[in-house]
């Protein structure tokens, strides 16, 4: 949670003005950082929940 509410959070409120344009070439640069982000967020997450599986077959290690 603490990388989406300081990361990724700006990015999002960045997005949501109203007054972007939503076909400037800053809307794709943001677009294409958010990404980005969300990939980094879910490789992390996917990497948490593998180690945590592996925990669960091998407590002891």
């Amino acid at each position: 949670i603490p990388f989406t509410l300081i990361v990724i959070l700006p990015t999002n409120k960045q997005l949501l003005n109203p007054a972007l344009d939503r076909r400037s070439a800053q809307t794709e640069q943001l677009l294409a950082r958010w990404g980005a982000l969300h990939a980094v967020r879910s490789v992390v997450g996917a990497v948490a929940l593998l180690r945590f599986m592996y925990l669960l077959v091998h407590p002891h290690e």
